[in-house]
């Protein structure tokens, strides 16, 4: 599914932080296998799989509004301000990472 992240399958051309980017995550723009452009969301400072939260796929035209996805790949809305869906995901992703490694 292109909404999830496949680092194998991603041609990342950018990876950092931004005025848009939620505190203790990172964003990767780049293309999918299919050459769909995204903006992706990860908890900490470095792509992964595992750190993966959301993406939001960035639409070939302009006049289109932009998609976001969650962590497994499942619609989370229109993405109509990049700030704030990106906030949305974060939260709705918050503790998912913390907790996976606990037993």
């Amino acid at each position: 599914m292109p909404a999830r992240f496949e680092p194998g399958d991603a041609d990342i051309r950018w990876v950092g932080v931004d005025d848009d980017t939620p505190p203790g995550h990172c964003i990767a723009i780049g293309k999918d296998s299919l050459g769909n452009a995204w903006l992706w969301l990860f908890t900490g400072d470095t792509p992964s799989a595992d750190a993966f939260v959301g993406s939001i796929e960035i639409p070939a035209q302009i006049t289109k509004t932009p998609s976001a996805y969650g962590r497994f790949g499942g619609w989370a809305g229109l993405a109509h301000n990049t700030r704030q869906t990106l906030e949305q995901l974060a939260e709705a992703d918050d503790g998912a990472h913390s907790s996976a490694g606990s037993a």
